[in-house]
């Protein structure tokens, strides 16, 4: 099995901005993406610890990746799981520790870093997370959600053009993702790029009428806020 695969108005953005930019997020993160080949056991998860995790049983899945891991410490796709699963409960220092833990084993993979920014993310730690999704990219830059992780880093610190540029990449890759097309609105509107972040909207609007805009993108574009 794989795993691959976001005092006032600032932090209502935040909330917003990570909920838009969840782990469970569709595309080249997903579920079905992470499996080694060959015989390498630190990149083969029996089915017993697998399967609950497949199924949203996160508790039991760790339960059952700890117990892998007490067999086969350097059991790289376990950690990976693991952190998976810990992730999903909101124990996000776990995660990280976890994520890290297979990258020392030699795990190189995108969704890893993907997941990994996403986690310093939910922290705040948004230097971390750009880092991550650097990496990310890398390995994958075909990946939208890649580049669409790496703008938003760029958002939190307040870095709006580099973040256009990411998002801007993230909807060429994947122009039916609207979080791709909502990222770039926001940094375009930072930037006072007004133009930009109107058409990114009406991009956006067009893929999903009912898509909840961030407050910034309300302010600048009052009409588009009583679209729900």
């Amino acid at each position: 099995m794989s795993l691959g695969k976001r005092r006032g108005t600032v932090f209502l953005v935040l909330a917003l901005l990570l909920m838009f930019f969840s782990l469970l997020s569709s595309g080249c993160q997903s579920l079905q993406k992470l499996q080694k080949g060959g015989t390498d056991n630190r990149w083969i998860c029996p089915e017993y610890a697998d399967l609950p995790l497949r199924q949203g049983r996160f508790e039991e899945a760790i339960e059952q990746h700890l117990q892998v891991i007490s067999q086969e410490p350097e059991n790289g796709l376990a950690h990976y799981h693991l952190g998976y699963a810990y992730g999903q409960l909101g124990l996000h220092p776990d995660e990280i520790a976890e994520y890290l833990r297979a990258v020392d084993l030699g795990m190189e993979k995108g969704d890893l870093y993907y997941n990994l920014g996403m986690s310093y993310m939910q922290l705040e730690e948004y230097l971390r997370a750009e880092q991550a999704f650097i990496r990310a990219v890398d390995i994958e830059p075909d990946c939208g959600e890649n580049h669409r992780g790496l703008g938003l880093a760029h958002f939190r610190q307040e870095h709006y053009h580099e973040a256009i540029v990411s998002c801007r990449r993230a909807t060429t890759l994947e122009p039916s993702d609207a979080d791709s097309w909502h990222c770039l609105a926001l940094a375009a509107a930072k930037s006072d790029e007004v133009g930009e972040s109107w058409n990114a909207v009406k991009e956006l609007r067009k893929l999903d009428p009912d898509y909840t805009l961030d407050p910034i993108l309300i302010e600048l574009f009052p009409s588009e806020g009583s679209k729900r």
